[in-house]
């Protein structure tokens, strides 16, 4: 077949170490320069939508797939650790005196007690940040004693946000939320999580699983905006989502049938093309599992009393499916057609989006011309007939489209992509890219393998994740895209949870290749099934930014209405990781609280402080 824009191979911008089909293991991707070969007619099964929420129109071979080092990773049977003793604190200083009195200045902080971990210039505001670790028990102390030297500018415990007048986080019962230790839960909206509860920032370790991803972005504290008493003088009940906000997954399905999404997902279509002709239903299910894992990371279903808690809070899932069933194990080192997407699904499936007046629209795909290395959209416009009006229209409908940027970035597998992939290019969309936690262990950015520790990580841009021109333009609209927590492992065997995103997958997988862990809630692997898996990529990070956004029109202030002025609020309340570790940031690090903050009228907010 030869190749046409309009039946582009859209890849799964997903699980850079977990999903071939994403571009291959270590780096990932966004495409290809031409579809696989047709499928045969023997494969033709592959191409129908299901007929039911069980029905996965599974065209099987006879065989499960060999495992590969390709194989999902579950975290299975792993033990827990102690909380860390040591916690993280920020002092600031000018950036001329730091320069001259540097070594003083170190000699100073480990004097009373921290040990100095890297220091970090900014420069546009003449300020340099030194990173501490401090034993928790003596933190107060060392911040209370830093705080009255000569020089100092600001001290604060990074991590806890420190300068919103929001006092505590919002704690549902979702235990990979919370963090283990215990298998008590707390109860919903508890000030406080138990003091057997991983501790922060993170509640999560290297080896005890959790939601890092959600507490780096300020998540608990956005919530808590809906609690009376929060220390803010401010309480929004939609601070928590609303539910007549709707959120468009466009993926491989949803499985509606998860525990943690059987209560979300209030609307299901499926468009899926073969030679031609498409084949169209009202269900969706998911044989593959990313659809179901970016969904669980933008809304899985609050105060379940299992697994996660979803970005995007109490809003609802309007569920879409425009990939094929596999004919062999998408996690392989051969996909073919019927591991991408049509662009003219995709289309179908954001015109049919935009007619039930969706909110906002989550893209975890992409593609690109790789035969000639070149920038997906000139001009900022997506070549493809189908797809590129497509998301104009919802844009011009007032719906926010997120996309992810790709995985085929400095540190991708080759051919390295220039520029971010489509749909992510094309003017108004909000494209995202991924950052990890280097904690001491090798990563899949190996220039940040010694950086970092587990009880003191630092946060970073992902080699593998694509960026556009200019490569950082902090907080400003303007910038190509923003980042959030994505993961980026070394390899598939790497043990470190840290390093990882863990969420929701299918219950109904193609083959036992593509499974999760399906068994109960670590650490007892007892009670309701909760399958989910560790994965990484841009992919992860899309769905991050896709539910803050939804979070914030759960408010209804008219000023964060359109796509523009979400991106503006998502991006002037941003994080700053610096120029060493986010060079490559657009206009910074997701921030949900800050952009909460800013969205109930909190008039005690900062300006958003650099994030080491």
């Amino acid at each position: 077949m030869p190749y046409h824009p309009s039946v582009r191979a859209v890849a799964l911008a997903c699980g850079m170490s977990l999903l071939s089909a994403c571009g291959g293991g270590g780096g990932g991707g966004g495409g290809s320069s031409a579809p696989a070969p047709s499928p045969t007619s023997s494969t033709a099964a592959n191409y129908i939508c299901p007929s039911s929420d069980t029905d996965t129109s599974v065209a099987r071979n006879g065989g499960v797939a060999s495992a590969t080092s390709e194989a999902p990773h579950t975290g299975f049977g792993r033990g827990h650790g102690p909380a860390p003793s040591t916690t993280l604190l920020g002092v600031a200083y000018s950036s001329q005196m730091e320069a001259a009195q540097h070594n003083a200045l170190v000699a100073r902080e480990q004097g009373l007690g921290a040990t100095f971990v890297h220091s970090t210039v900014f420069a546009h505001v003449g300020i340099t940040v030194h990173l501490l670790s401090v034993p928790s028990a003596s933190g107060t102390a060392i911040e209370s004693s830093l705080r009255s030297e000569p020089g100092v500018k600001e001290v604060g415990f990074v991590g806890r946000r420190q300068g919103l007048t929001v006092s505590q986080q919002y704690w549902p019962n979702n235990p990979y939320f919370n963090g283990f230790s215990t298998t008590v839960a707390p109860t919903p909206g508890a000030t406080d999580p138990p003091s057997t509860y991983h501790v922060g920032p993170y509640e999560e370790s290297n080896d005890v699983p959790g939601q890092w991803d959600m507490h780096a972005i300020g998540l608990g504290d956005a919530f808590e905006y809906s609690q009376s008493g929060n220390g803010s003088g401010i309480t929004n009940a939609s601070a928590l989502g609303s539910s007549s906000i709707k959120i468009a997954i466009i993926d491989t399905g949803e499985d509606t049938q998860h525990p943690e999404l059987s209560s979300k997902i209030t609307y299901q279509k499926c468009f899926i093309t073969y030679d031609g002709s498409q084949s169209t239903s009202n269900y969706t299910t998911d044989p593959l599992g990313h659809g179901t894992d970016v969904s669980g990371i933008a809304a899985a279903e609050l105060n379940s009393g299992i697994g996660f808690a979803g970005a995007g809070g109490d809003v609802v899932i309007y569920g879409y499916r425009v990939f094929p069933t596999p004919d062999n194990s998408c996690l392989g080192d051969n996909p073919d057609n019927t591991c991408s997407a049509d662009t003219t699904d995709i289309a179908s499936a954001i015109d049919d989006a935009i007619s039930k007046g969706v909110n906002v629209i989550s893209m975890s795909l992409g593609g690109c011309d790789e035969a000639t290395n070149q920038e997906c959209c000139p001009n900022g416009i997506d070549p493809d007939p189908y797809e590129g009006p497509a998301v104009q229209a919802a844009i011009s409908d007032g719906i926010t489209v997120v996309a992810a940027a790709g995985n085929n970035g400095p540190d991708g597998e080759p051919p390295v992509q220039t520029g971010i992939d489509a749909p992510a290019c094309g003017s108004g969309v909000i494209a995202v890219g991924a950052t990890g936690l280097a904690d001491g262990s090798d990563v899949g950015t190996p220039q940040f393998d010694s950086d970092g520790t587990v009880a003191a990580p630092l946060e970073y841009v992902a080699g593998y994740s694509q960026y556009g021109s200019p490569a950082r333009d902090y907080q400003s609209s303007s910038a190509w895209g923003i980042v959030a927590p994505g993961g980026d492992a070394e390899n598939d065997d790497d043990a470190d949870d840290l390093h990882w995103i863990e969420n929701i997958w299918t219950t109904t997988p193609f083959t036992a290749n593509d499974a999760g862990n399906c068994e109960g809630d670590y650490p007892t692997d007892s009670g309701t099934a909760d399958c989910r898996i560790l994965i990484d990529g841009t992919s992860m990070a899309t769905p991050h930014v896709a539910g803050a956004a939804a979070l914030i029109l759960s408010i209804g202030n008219s000023s964060y209405k359109s796509p523009a002025e979400i991106k503006a609020l998502l991006c002037s309340t941003s994080d700053d990781l610096g120029s060493t570790y986010g060079s490559d940031e657009g206009c910074g690090r997701l921030n949900i609280y800050r952009a909460m903050a800013v969205a109930v009228g909190d008039s005690a907010t900062p300006t958003p402080e650099p994030v080491p």
